[in-house]
């Protein structure tokens, strides 16, 4: 199994030591760095490849909520928090878990073990002969079989926790992989609309403010991904 690479971001001393703590239990798991701010630890981030973050809330500077919604394609998120008011929110921001401080070793491995660890390359291989996505391909895991899809045939992409559901209109091709994940694998040309679903621009035929339509089938937008539809086609939603 490939190691899952992880930082903290977490200003209390005792806190950070009690993570670091458990995480010298979870030997599948690397601690990468720790961080007393969110700013420090987004240009870590812009150097270097994170699977996962523990983030506190409460943080100087950017605030944990605030760290998720400026960050592109996020690692995936455990929240550690004194206060459970952020919870919602923070769900709705795509986060695996919520931990409430003090947390014991056995609720940490539980959330740990909501976390997709990295690909394998046996797990997923992708192919760009060129700029041109209709050459963009991969192979994914089905069942111990390797399932070839094309990018330019895929209409959207659904989250299934630690699944995803790859749906191209003739098959829907599901494998053990982060939303996360597939979208940093197919790139440009695709949008995320929400915390589930990720979109092929080519293949949207209308949106409105809540959803996003591909021929007959309709995908919801979320609050906190309303701004990528916008910027992704160049007006914004009343």
């Amino acid at each position: 199994m490939n190691k899952t690479h992880c930082i903290i971001i977490e200003d209390e001393k005792a806190a950070q030591e009690i993570l670091t703590s458990f995480l010298s239990r979870t030997e599948w798991i690397v601690l990468a760095g720790t961080f007393d701010d969110a700013i420090s630890a987004l240009e870590f981030l812009k150097r270097n490849e994170v699977d996962l973050v523990f983030l506190d809330i409460q943080i100087p500077g950017l605030n944990g909520i605030e760290f998720l919604k400026i960050i592109k394609n996020p690692p995936q998120i455990i929240i550690t928090s004194a206060y459970s008011e952020y919870t919602l929110e923070a769900f709705e921001l795509d986060v695996r878990d919520y931990l409430m401080k003090p947390f014991a070793f056995e609720r940490y491995l539980k959330a740990v073990n909501k976390i997709t660890p990295r690909p394998e390359l046996s797990q997923i291989h992708q192919m760009t002969g060129s700029q041109n996505p209709s050459s963009s391909f991969a192979f994914f895991n089905v069942n111990k079989r390797m399932v070839r899809v094309q990018f330019s045939e895929i209409l959207y992409v659904e989250s299934m926790r630690e699944y995803i559901s790859i749906n191209t209109g003739k098959e829907k091709v599901i494998t053990k992989m982060g939303i996360g994940e597939i979208e940093k694998a197919l790139g440009e040309g695709f949008v995320r609309v929400h915390r589930s679903f990720i979109a092929n621009v080519a293949k949207v035929t209308a949106y409105s403010a809540e959803e996003v339509f591909i021929e007959k089938i309709s995908l919801p937008i979320g609050p906190n991904y309303k701004r990528f539809v916008e910027i992704t086609f160049g007006k914004q939603l009343e």
